[in-house]
């Protein structure tokens, strides 16, 4: 079990960089299109780059936890609008490079199967 109090805020940031990280690095498009979301969402980037820090300090396993609990937040928490948008986004960081790698893909279905989207 996770010991980082997930909230609406930090369970999208869990989401993102599960996405973002899928082929081991983060690429400048990815961090510009996680820029110019978050800030529309009016979230903080303080929050998410804390996020990103908690999360590099974790296992792969706990890692993997931190994931499930995201999703089992946004599931309880967000209406099926909020979670139809919260998969669109992150379809869209995804894509932002040019093309959904085989790894993102992979994500993208479990979270969308997950969220019932």
């Amino acid at each position: 079990m996770s010991t980082y109090a997930l909230t609406d805020e930090t369970s999208i940031d869990t989401l993102i960089f599960w996405i973002e990280s899928s082929d081991g690095s983060i690429s400048y498009y990815e961090e510009v299109t996680i820029k110019r979301i978050l800030d529309n969402m009016q979230y903080d980037m303080t929050t998410y780059h804390q996020t990103l820090s908690q999360i590099g300090a974790m296992s792969t396993e706990h890692v993997k936890e931190m994931v499930e609990q995201a999703i089992d937040h946004i599931k309880r928490s967000f209406s099926d609008d909020r979670r139809q948008l919260i998969y669109s986004l992150l379809e869209a960081i995804a894509a932002c490079d040019g093309k959904i790698s085989d790894a993102e893909q992979s994500k993208l279905e479990s979270i969308k199967s997950e969220l019932g989207v």
